[in-house]
């Protein structure tokens, strides 16, 4: 299942201690490559790691598409039939051929929504 926090914390004070790599992982029944990872510091359990990349689906068309929508929205002044998020995707994939995701699309008419408000 991996390790635990607190057992990280034990390797790392033990190996502090100056107490041998095989011994820590002798008494903790761990691979002695794990334990010289975490005393090396390589790696961290539990870490989260974000994954900030750009959206590489999301062209300065779709961008045009988007506002577009929402352009026309307000300017035939429409109360409950305005585009939403998937409504634009489901268009987008008609219209346009979109092969990206639908998150990808909320996010996106998420950000251009708060841009223009």
């Amino acid at each position: 299942m991996g390790i635990q926090v607190d057992e990280y914390s034990e390797i790392r004070k033990r190996a502090l201690e100056g107490e041998s790599q095989r011994q820590i992982a002798k008494d903790l029944g761990i691979s002695r490559k794990t334990v010289k990872k975490y005393c090396d510091g390589a790696a961290v359990p539990l870490a989260k790691t974000s994954r900030e990349r750009e959206a590489t689906v999301v062209t300065d068309e779709v961008v045009a598409f988007f506002e577009s929508c929402l352009e026309g929205d307000e300017r035939d002044n429409l109360k409950k039939q305005k585009h939403a998020a998937r409504r634009i995707y489901d268009r987008l994939v008609e219209e346009k051929g979109f092969t990206g995701g639908e998150s990808t699309i909320r996010r996106k008419v998420r950000e251009i929504k708060e841009r223009s408000s």
